[in-house]
This record gives C-alpha cells, structure tokens and sequence, in this order.
C-alpha cells in the first residue's frame, strides 16, 4: 500500500529533474513556450492550435533543474556559491507553490531567463530568453498558483495552471500579441500557464519500456 501510494505521488506531483512543456492562451489561441538556443537566444511561442501543421516539440521542453525557498534563494546569492545552490536544489525533489525554481532548456542546456533588453511596445517589460550560466536572479522565477483552490506551500501537481514571477524583475511571464505576432516577455500583465509533463524522470525511470518525447529510434 505504502509503494502504491508513493508510486502516486511520484506521478501526481511536479518534481525536480521532470521534463515539462509550458502552455497557455494567452494570445488567443493554444501556444507553447519555445526557444532556439542556437544562435537566436530569445524566446518565442510556437503554436500547438492548428491540426494541419504540426509543432517542433523538440523546442518546448524545458526540465525543472532546481527548486528553492526564496529565502534560501537569497542566501545563495548573496554567498556568492553557486556550487552551494546545486547542493540545496537536489535535496528539494517536489515543487512546492512559492519555490524559486531553475528551468533548463532540454535542447541548449541554457537557462530561462529574464533579460536585461526590452523589444516589446512595452517599455516596462523586458524580454525573455535563454542565459548560459544561472548566477544571480535573472534565471530564477517563483512558481505561484492560478487557481483560487491551490495555495503558497502546497504542492505543484501535473497540470496546474501557474504563474510564473521573475525573481529578478518581479513581473510575469507573459504570453500576448503585438503587432499580430504572438510573443513573450516579462511584463506586470499576467498570465496562466500549464505545466505538462514531456516524459517525467521519475516515470521515464519506472516505464523504461516506453517511449518518450526527444528519444532517438532506429528502425531495422
């Protein structure tokens, strides 16, 4: 009973080290977070709405790679100890509401990041884009809930809407139009997203016999 009921945990909860695509509608219609990180470093929507074109997925997943208390968040970078905060980060597994967390780009191993610059008819908002390190705050973003019947410290389940604040700026990931282009930046205007697992670790652990996203086949 006790495995059945952590076995449930395991996938019932977001965790470090989970493989997750960020969505929302934002801009009107159903469009996932996506970078590059080759050569163009910002961030960008692809949508995931129209059935006749089908979406570069591969772009999409991002992997939970730490996950703090803002606090100790803060005592990280005043220590200056980057090699400090990969300690604590890996003795966090579950993602609670109001963590400070990491997210890794699965194909560049860069960092989300809110960016100094600012491209938007928004001069309050700065853009949003992948950084090659994760010192200081412009990689941290604190996870809070959308919805009225989750709370600060509850745990983050599988498919929640979230909000996802800046550590550094303190504005919203924000997904919206301009110009009729869908984009994304850091603003004060929020927005709500889903998280939704891309083959977690722990249940890529469990289920070795499936396939997942990102894996390489051969066909003989």
């Amino acid at each position: 009973m006790a495995e059945e009921e952590g076995g449930a945990e395991d996938t019932s909860f977001l965790r470090t080290e989970d493989m997750v695509a960020l969505s929302c509608t934002g801009t009107g219609e159903r469009v996932c977070l996506s970078a590059e990180g080759f050569g163009n470093r910002q961030c960008f929507l692809e949508s995931i709405a129209d059935k006749n074109i089908p979406p570069d997925l591969s772009q999409c997943v991002f992997v939970i790679e730490q996950a703090l208390s803002v606090r100790a968040l803060q005592e990280i970078i005043s220590s200056n100890d980057a090699e400090a905060g990969k300690g604590l980060g890996s003795g966090h597994k579950t993602l609670l509401y109001g963590n400070a967390i990491l997210l890794r780009h699965s194909n560049s191993d860069m960092y989300l990041a809110c960016l100094s610059s600012s491209s938007s008819n928004d001069k309050l908002a700065f853009d949003v884009g992948l950084q090659e390190q994760s010192e200081g705050e412009a990689c941290w973003w604190t996870v809070h809930p959308a919805s009225k019947q989750r709370s600060e410290g509850e745990k983050v389940r599988v498919g929640d809407d979230v909000i996802f604040v800046s550590v550094a700026t303190e504005r919203y990931l924000q997904a919206t139009k301009e110009n009729n282009q869908s984009i994304v930046n850091a603003s004060f205007h929020v927005t709500q997203w889903n998280v939704s697992p891309f083959g977690t670790g722990l249940s890529r652990l469990k289920n070795q016999p499936c396939v997942f996203g990102n894996d390489v086949l051969r066909f003989t």
